[in-house]
Parts: C-alpha cells; structure tokens; sequence
C-alpha cells in the first residue's frame, strides 16, 4: 500500500470529489495539519440530505427498493433542482393512508369472521342478548374444562357446542350475580366480542360482502400508486441514485482539511495502482491538482488487502471471520487452504460421509446470498468435504465398509455378479484406521509437530522485521520440536537409534536455553503447554476412530442377511439409514469443531495477532440504494 497526499484547488472540488469517488482508488483517511481549517461538510449538504430523505420516502411508498435507475447520474445542480420541484408525496402519502386504513378494515373483518366460526354452533340473534336484569357472557374455553363449567354452573341457562380443542359457550345470568364470571374466570373463559352480530348466517354473509367491496378498492388505490411508479419511478430512481452518490461525497470532506483557497486530503492507494491514480488525475485536472507520496506517520498502519485466487474463497472467508492479519503479518488464507481440508478430510475419512457432506453443503450454498456468513460457512464445509471424500478413499472407508465388503453385500443379494467383472478379492488395501490405531495416533501427532513448526516459522517471519530477538525465539520452539520428537522416538519408543536420540536431547536442551535468552522466563513456563498442543493433534485420530468404530457397530447390528429373509430386510434398513445419518451429523459438527479449534487456536496462536483494518476505498457503492 502507498500513502498519498492531493492538495487541489477548491474551485475544482465538486469534480475531484466525482473523480475519485468514480475512480474508488483512494481510501481517505482523516487529515490532520496545521495551517488548514478542520473537514466540515459543503454548506449545500443540507439541501442534499433534506431532498434525499424525502426521495427515499417516496421510492419506498411507490414500492421501489431494490430497483436501479438506467441512466448514469445528473450533475449535482440540475439534480437539486428537480428533486426540490418534484412533488407528488402527498397525494402518495394521501392514497398510502387510505390505503392502510382499508387493509385495517379488511384486518378486523377477518378477525370477526374467524369468531363468527366459533359461534356459528348457537342459533340466536346476539343482537338481542340485551336485557336490564341479565348478564350475557359468550366465549370459549379449553374442551378438556368444559364438562366442569357445566357442574359449577349447573342452574344457570348454559348453551354450548365443540369446536376443535374449545368447548363454546353462551351463558346467561342475572346482573348481580358475580359468581358465574369467577366460575368462567376460573376455567380459563376468553369472550368473544359479539356487539353488530345478529343471526351467525346473516352476519357471515354482511361481513364478506363487506370484505369483498373493501378488496376492491384496496386493489384501486394499489393499481393508483402502480399508476405513479410507472409514471414517475425512472426520474424517482435517477434522482435518488445522484443525490445518495452526492451525500456520501459531501461527507468524505469531513476528512479533509481546508485552507483559503485550496483543500487537502490524505489517504491509501494500492502501490500498483498508485502511477494509474495520480495520471489519471494529472490528465483531467493539469496543475489544479498536486499528488505526492508520502511516509506514514509513526505507528500508523496501512489497511490491508487480501489478495488471492478466487478458488481460495472459503480459506479467505475463515481469514475474514476470525480477523484480517495486520499488514506486518503473512496473509494465511493460503496455508488454511491445505489445512482446513486436510484435518476435516483425516477426521472424516469416509466417501459416502465425504459424499453426503460435499451435497449437503452445495445445497446449502445455493440457499443463501454470495458473501453472507451461511454461504461462507457452507463454502468452508463444501471444500472440506471434497477432503473428507479422497481421505475415505485411502482409508478405504465406504459407510463403515471396505470397498470389497460393500460390494459383497451387494452380491449376496443377488444384485451383482464380482465375478463377471473379474473382482476375486479386495480392489485394493487401504490404511484401516481401526487396524492400525497406533500407527494412526502417531500419524496424527506427527501431522501437529509439522502444523506447529509451520505456525512457529511464519511467527518467526512476521517477527524478522520488527524485534529479531523474539523471531530467533520463534525459530527455537521449531528446534525444540524436533529434539523433542527425537529423544522421546528414540528413549521411548525405539523408533530412532540411540545415538540419534541423544542428539535430539541435545538439540533439545540447547534449544531451550536459546529459547529462554530471547524469550525470558515465561518461555520456559510455556514447554509444557507446547507437549499439550502437540498431544491435542491426537484428537484427529480419536474423532475419526469413534466415527469408523461407530459405523462399523451400526453395520454389525442393522445391515440385514439374505438368510434373514426380505421381511427382516425391510424393517431393518430405516434403522440402518437413522443411525448412519445421526453418526454423519456427528462426525461432520466434529471435524468442523475439532478442526477449527487446531486450526484457530493451536496453529494461529503461533504466529498470529490480527487486528488489521480491511482497505475501503472511496468507490460508488450500493449505499446510497438503501
């Protein structure tokens, strides 16, 4: 990234503003300078924002949101002036208000008919329940309670009848009796609002012919507004495009800073962009606008951009969720690349867990927007899985099965011949995880020694320039790995010979000692974690075990025997497919948990601070479609 500095005429504000903002090179950072007034806004913004909210309003009433204008934008003049001459938001507001009292209306009628249902049981004319010295209660209560309001209300002229779950009821009873409404109270009585009914059928039929007569004149006052969109929605849109482009030019000069006669701005350009910009700008404003490089101030950072292959999307995304590296720091988008998928793909280790989690994802994907945070995550999970897939291949992993068991099952069933494809025996031998758990514990350790030292290489790297005491610190974990991992192969295991695991003891103590030099006494303190970071890649082995071991007990249990008899078969394979699903949602929620944890935590711990602030360039945005 290169820092610039433009000091230009004010005369040529207005187009410089429009310049840049069409260039969306620049991303302006807050000028601070003696001798120059503080950024304000222009004095014309308040026109600008006044017209624009009104602008806004009608484009919402004429039910615009989302659409875009097919012309480029008006001057800023010309825009104002037919902004503030453009003025039909009170007849739209008038129809707008009108209309939502009709829906209103509409609204509480179908209200009223939904309790005209409840009370289509009772063949009375409720406006007639009116009497000086009786009480009328009409509602509803639970069915379960209705027998009981009958006991306790024995006496008392009670109608009733079942609709669904509710008991309804007409109750009449005299004015000072208060007994009957804590009776009614008690079992749970809601009223149903009765005043303008009068027989249930003849109400039914007013009120629909009421509703009938209020949808069409909803559907006239929305085919009036759908009038005036198609009228004047090209010049609403137009008109809104320009004053929302204006607005956010108008506030980037609260960034500047401003003399008598010329302005002064400061901001980040991407160093290969930087010559197009400043003769870009040298060709449409000559001398009236003077651009230079310039040095940061101290401890000032530049904004970071992120700039990898497309294919790179979802390690990208992880970058961006967990936080942006600092522009000191190496971008890990692509090393998270290769080891998101490759712990995920060890972890799962099954083609048809791979092959279900690969569609999985992709329908998820297409159910959400590009660049939203489900897209990404299924992002994430879709490239992973592909992983999972060519790992269930060299594991030889097909549902808990071999390749060679799958197909058996399928031959002893009668749907295929092995024979007539010439397959006498096991299409190949792959690395059983549950045979061979040693070799795929110590696999996994392996794998987080290298995962380590890669973190602890690229600390070293990002330290190099700024504190090389702390980076030489970085190298020696590397070197204290690697004796490590020698004496104890050696010492304990007899993996290497002995004089082999001395010179890792050696290497080990040596390191330490250059470890403790640069990095003090809380290196020394932090050894033992390093053993729990290196012991936590065990857990690779551990998920992708219980997962193998689980699909085998479900096929040992569920998958049925010709000799069982077709009955059996049918009953038993929804069980087959339950279980199996649920240990798929199992394994995958913990290779994604799992992974992310060595990857964020264990991995990123070594070498990463983040905190980097993404490079935002003043650029036309969709902001001002809002």
């Amino acid at each position: 990234m290169q820092k610039a500095r433009l000091v230009a005429l004010k005369s040529v504000s207005r187009p410089l503003l429009s310049e840049l903002h069409r260039l969306g090179m620049l991303e302006i950072r807050r000028f601070g300078g003696d001798g120059f007034e503080s950024g304000k806004t222009m004095e014309i913004y308040d026109r600008v924002s006044s017209s624009l909210v009104r602008l806004r309003s009608i484009k919402s009433m004429l039910g615009l949101l989302g659409k875009h204008p097919e012309d480029a934008e008006v001057g800023l003049e010309k825009t104002l002036e037919e902004s503030e001459s453009f003025n039909i938001e009170e007849g739209l507001r008038e129809k707008h208000t009108l209309l939502e009292k009709k829906q209103n209306e509409l609204s509480n009628i179908h209200s009223k008919l939904e309790d005209l249902k409840k009370l289509s049981g009772f063949d009375i004319d409720f406006s007639k329940l009116t009497s000086g010295s009786l009480s009328f209660s009409v509602g509803t209560v639970p069915l379960a309670k209705l027998p009981s309001l009958k006991r306790e209300l024995k006496g008392v002229s009670l109608d009733s009848h079942v609709l669904g779950r509710e008991g309804v009821v007409a109750v009449a009873y005299p004015s000072d009796e208060a007994k009957v409404e804590l009776v009614l109270s008690r079992h749970s009585f809601v009223p149903i609002e009765y005043d303008g009914f009068t027989t249930p059928m003849e109400t039914d039929n007013e009120l629909r012919e009421k509703a009938s007569e209020l949808k069409v004149e909803i559907g006239e006052i929305k085919s009036g507004i759908n009038e005036m969109a198609n009228k004047y929605g090209e010049k609403v849109l137009k008109l809104n495009y320009s004053l929302g482009l204006w607005s956010e030019r108008m506030l980037a000069t609260k960034e500047m800073g401003f003399g008598s006669k010329t302005l002064i701005l400061e901001g980040w350009v991407k160093a290969d962009n930087y010559d197009s910009f400043r003769n870009t700008l040298q060709t449409k404003f000559g001398d009236k606008v003077y651009i230079e490089r310039i040095c940061p101030r101290k401890k000032e950072e530049s904004p970071v951009v992120l700039d990898n292959p497309e294919a790179t999307y979802p390690a990208q995304f992880l970058v961006r969720l967990f936080s942006l590296p600092k522009p000191s720091e190496i971008d890990p988008t692509i090393i998270l690349y290769v080891t998101v998928p490759l712990i995920y793909g060890m972890m799962l280790g099954d083609v048809f867990y791979g092959l279900i989690s690969l569609l999985l994802a992709g329908w998820l994907q297409n159910k959400w927007k590009k660049g939203g945070l489900g897209y990404g995550v299924a992002s994430v999970w879709k490239f992973s899985a592909i992983a999972g897939i060519i790992f269930g291949i060299i594991f030889d992993e097909w549902l808990g099965m071999s390749s060679y068991q799958f197909l058996l099952l399928f031959q002893q069933w009668g749907l295929v011949n092995l024979a007539s494809f010439g397959i006498t025996g096991p299409l190949y031998h792959g690395f059983h995880r549950s045979a061979q758990v040693s070799l795929l514990i110590g696999m996994s350790i392996l794998l987080g020694l290298v995962h380590l030292a890669l973190g602890f290489l690229l600390g070293a790297i990002n330290e190099w320039h700024h504190n090389r005491k702390h980076a030489i610190g970085k190298l020696s974990w590397i070197f204290i790995e690697l004796g490590g991992f020698l004496a104890v192969g050696s010492m304990m295991f007899g993996i290497f010979p002995e004089a082999v695991g001395m010179a890792g003891a050696g290497l080990f103590l040596l390191s330490v000692i250059v470890m403790a030099f640069t990095e003090g006494p809380i290196g020394l303190i932090e050894i033992p974690g390093l053993l729990g970071n290196v012991l936590s890649y065990a857990r690779i082995a551990a998920v992708g075990l219980v997962g193998v071991l689980l699909a085998e007990l479900i096929n040992n249990s569920f998958v049925p025997a010709p000799e069982q008899g077709i009955v059996y078969a049918v009953l038993m394979l929804p069980l087959l497919v339950l279980f199996h699903v649920m240990n798929i949602g199992l394994a995958m929620v913990e290779c994604v948990v799992q992974g992310g944890r060595l990857n964020l935590v264990e991995f990123y711990g070594k070498f990463f601070q983040g905190g980097g602030k993404e490079f935002t360039p003043f650029a036309i945005t969709a902001k001002n479609e809002k």
